[in-house]
């Protein structure tokens, strides 16, 4: 929900005076919100007549019956969260340490990141990564083979890569085996993106993920799709 919205919601709620008035957001609980602003349930509770501890409403507003926390200036550049973003993720990017971003944002839960929030990191912001699109094309590594395949992938501002890998004239698995893999290799990673076949076309697989790929990976790194490899490129012959 919007700011607008939310600023809309606490204009047409109750007057909360010495209080903070709080949005429900997903997964919220009195106890999870009596936690976070050091308050109790029954506190809560009444403070807001007819609601239902166990029917909260995401959008809905309650007042909190002490004052909002004061905020707490950042250390660093606010960053703003990505579809597969997690704690760790960002702290490898950025060359911080997971506990160093829990302290920079207090109140925030490790566990329920939500894309568009927005968080502190606590290190000196990085210059603007230029946003690329990469497409590669997929050569057989088997002497008459007709399969092939192509590698897409779009890296944003913030070094988070979408990868689209797509094989075609796959053969059939060997046994034991229950799918094709893409497999991106560079010095020091790897990046595994699992592959599922097309219903109707036989011989096609296709598998997507979001990664944050470092830049060496496209001036020395590999794409292979496995069992095999049956279909194999190098990322710096991008175009």
């Amino acid at each position: 929900m919007s700011m607008v919205y939310d600023e809309l919601y606490a204009m047409q709620f109750p007057t909360c005076p010495g209080g903070t008035i709080y949005i429900i957001r997903a997964g919220d609980t009195l106890y999870s919100i009596a936690a976070r602003f050091g308050t109790t349930v029954n506190a809560i509770i009444a403070a807001n007549p007819g609601i239902n501890p166990l029917n909260l409403v995401i959008g809905q507003p309650i007042c909190i019956p002490v004052p909002g926390p004061t905020p707490v200036p950042c250390p660093g550049f606010i960053y703003t969260i990505q579809p597969g973003d997690t704690f760790y993720l960002i702290a490898l990017r950025y060359g911080t340490t997971v506990d160093a971003l829990i302290r920079a944002n207090p109140g925030v839960d490790p566990n329920r990141l939500f894309v568009g929030q927005r968080i502190c990191v606590p290190v000196a912001a990085p210059p603007p990564v230029p946003a690329r699109t990469c497409v590669l094309m997929l050569s057989p590594r088997v002497a008459g083979s007709n399969a092939g395949g192509v590698l897409w992938l779009r890296t944003d501002q913030f070094g988070t890569t979408q990868v689209l890998v797509g094989g075609v004239n796959l053969p059939g698995l060997p046994v034991g085996q229950d799918l094709y893999r893409a497999i991106l290799t560079w010095p020091g990673g790897t990046v595994s993106v699992p592959m599922t076949p097309v219903p109707g076309q036989a011989g096609v697989w296709v598998g997507t993920a979001v990664q944050a790929l470092p830049a060496i990976a496209f001036t020395s790194g590999t794409v292979d799709v496995f069992p095999g490899p049956i279909v194999s490129a190098f990322l710096r012959d991008c175009r």
